[in-house]
């Protein structure tokens, strides 16, 4: 090794100590119970021998989990930092070295090549750049950012990170036949002798290095990062930091020839040797600078330099109210930016506390939640808490538990039915639906609940105490009509105009809003793939000619006591495609008002 050394009894000292506080040589043992993220898995004990004997093989040869240790703590640091800000559980860093050992240039028997083992259209897909001058596969600090989107993509539809790991290796398409529907958004799982071999392969390294985090490497070595080297060779990147051009490409061998390209900011690895400083990334390294945190009252042009009109993105009203989509890499800060509001009132409008989270691909209010719901009940489902519903109905929390005569901390049991736009009467028993077996029926509109967007209803039985059970007859308790309100995925669809965010690729929108790349091209007029830029406004939705071609157009006349909702149901459409197809600009209609529709359905005046 042609480092520059500072002393030779540092050296030794540092070998002395990894010596010491190495790994013992006896395997870690698999326990019953483990966390990943917020998930906790219990193991049965026959899986669990089935992992041990997998980490005892990680673990048998000294010398080369040593060297993986090394590399381990090398990468990791960047690894945690990447995989931190998109919310990606920690754990989940442990892949990288199932995937390639942690071997930069590693290729699999597929193709797959780099740290996280992409393939070439997958890399380009989750934003890195191939070609023949630059891998970011190669790349520690771009391929991690790659691997939180991947992984982040899984998540969204999959709502399980042990499944999402699985779909690193299997795809979404095949994770599917190994998925348990039970299991998606669940808080607990069990890994047992139908989990993907893979799962159990991770769990075990998991296992295997936990104890090994943050030991100090072997020779000294920590690895700086430099993003501000636009335009340079490796051979005036290492005269700069006066490190040795061999150890230097060594790092960086993303970099396949010629200079750093100046189409955005490339992290080039710098070999140090000595104690890492607190924070290891160069002084020079501007780019990545955490924002601070602003003052109170301080506004989008001073909250974050750059925030613009343009930045301001998908806003759409919800329950009457305009909320805000939050992406994989937002948080208060930029939401409150976005908005145009200060983080108190942020946190105001949505009943969060100070140290509560922004959860990616979710909607946030920015006014404030009403005092009832537009329907009368709710049943609240497994898992599900009083602030997840208070969101979903755009309800204020406070008003929520004080209509059922709740604290806003009791624990909320699967299948309570919740009043939403009444309080509920001291005299009223609460009321139990069992939420595993809901009957679906027609609506039924009542005076005291608006059918306003809401397409079905659910008929459930109520009784005084505990969930219904079997012996419970329709003789012995009365109907209640409980609407169901749109679920995430309709609220997406709803979006017309996406804002492009920073590392937004089409792939990831198309993939937000189920949509394919080939539209969104199309609708947007777009040449390729890449010809689009942060800020940027694109469509998301088919223009209504397009979802109206070949279609029979006819007039419809609108009738005394006629809303928006009653007619797109009379004709069989959406209430979007109503307003779209006839422009209009909410849903108040005059009687006489003359409405394109789809012909087909009609007993109306054409």
């Amino acid at each position: 090794m042609k480092l520059r050394v500072s002393s030779l009894l540092f050296r030794v000292s540092s070998w002395l100590l990894f010596i010491v506080t190495c790994y013992s040589g006896v395997s870690q043992t698999v326990p019953s119970e483990m966390m990943l993220g917020d998930l906790r898995l219990s193991i049965n004990e026959s899986t669990r021998r089935q992992i041990q004997k997998e980490v005892d093989r990680l673990t048998q040869s000294q010398t080369y989990f040593n060297i993986l240790v090394d590399r381990m703590n090398l990468y990791f640091p960047i690894i945690e930092r990447e995989h931190g800000d998109a919310n990606i559980p920690d754990e989940i860093k442990f892949l990288a070295i199932q995937e390639s050992a942690l071997i930069s240039d590693a290729v699999s028997s597929a193709n797959a090549v780099g740290f996280w083992q992409f393939k070439d259209f997958t890399a380009r897909e989750v934003g890195l750049r191939v070609d023949r001058n630059v891998d970011e596969r190669l790349n520690i600090v771009s391929a991690s950012r790659g691997s939180a989107k991947y992984l982040n993509s899984h998540n969204y539809f999959l709502k399980n990170w042990v499944y999402s790991v699985m779909a690193y290796n299997t795809g979404r398409g095949g994770a599917q036949k190994y998925v348990d529907n039970s299991n998606l958004g669940a808080r607990r799982m069990t890994i047992n002798s139908k989990t993907h071999w893979y799962v159990k392969k991770f769990i075990a390294h998991v296992v295997a290095f936990t104890p090994a985090v943050g030991r100090p490497h072997s020779e000294g070595i920590w690895l700086d990062e430099v993003t501000n080297a636009s335009g340079k060779s490796l051979s005036q990147i290492a005269k700069e930091e006066k490190v040795d051009l061999e150890e230097l490409e060594k790092y960086n061998k993303w970099l396949k020839r010629g200079a750093v390209p100046k189409d955005k900011a490339y992290a080039v690895l710098i070999p140090r040797q000595g104690t890492p400083p607190k924070r290891a990334i160069a002084e020079n390294n501007t780019k990545r600078n955490k924002i601070s945190t602003p003052q109170k009252k301080v506004y989008p042009s001073e909250l974050k330099p750059g925030i613009t009109e343009a930045n301001k993105s998908t806003i759409i009203p919800l329950n009457g109210i305009p909320s805000i989509l939050a992406r994989t890499s937002d948080d208060v800060h930029t939401l409150s930016a976005r908005a145009g509001i200060s983080e108190k009132q942020f946190r105001k409008y949505n009943d969060m506390g100070e140290s509560d989270k922004v959860i990616p691909n979710e909607f946030y209010y920015i006014k404030k939640k009403k005092g009832k719901a537009k329907i009368g009940f709710h049943v609240a489902k497994s898992d599900e808490s009083l602030w997840e519903i208070s969101q979903q109905y755009g309800i204020r929390l406070s008003k929520l538990a004080k209509r059922n005569r709740m604290n806003v901390i009791d624990e909320l049991k699967p299948g309570r039915v919740l009043w939403m736009d009444k309080n509920r009467p001291s005299s009223e028993p609460i009321a139990y639906h069992e939420v595993s077996k809901p009957v679906i029926t027609k609506p039924v509109a009542k005076a005291t609940a608006s059918t306003e967007n809401i397409d079905d209803a659910v008929i459930i039985k109520e009784s005084a105490d505990e969930p219904v059970s079997e012996e419970v007859t329709e003789e012995e308790v009365p109907d209640i009509i409980v609407p169901v309100v749109d679920t995430k995925e309709e609220r997406l669809k709803k979006v017309k105009i996406h804002t492009i965010a920073a590392g937004e690729t089409l792939w990831s929108i198309s993939k937000l809003y189920e949509i394919e790349m080939d539209d969104i091209l199309r609708w947007n007029e777009l040449p390729n793939p890449d010809a689009i830029s942060i800020g940027q406004n694109i469509q998301v939705k088919a223009p209504i000619e397009e979802s109206s071609e070949g279609k029979n157009i006819i007039n419809h006349t609108v009738q005394p006591g006629e809303t928006v909702y009653a007619i797109s149901r009379k004709y069989g459409m959406t209430v979007d495609e109503v307003v779209d197809l006839n422009s209009l600009n909410g849903f108040e209609l005059n009687v006489g008002q003359e409405l394109r529709v789809y012909g087909g359905s009609s007993t109306g005046s054409e």
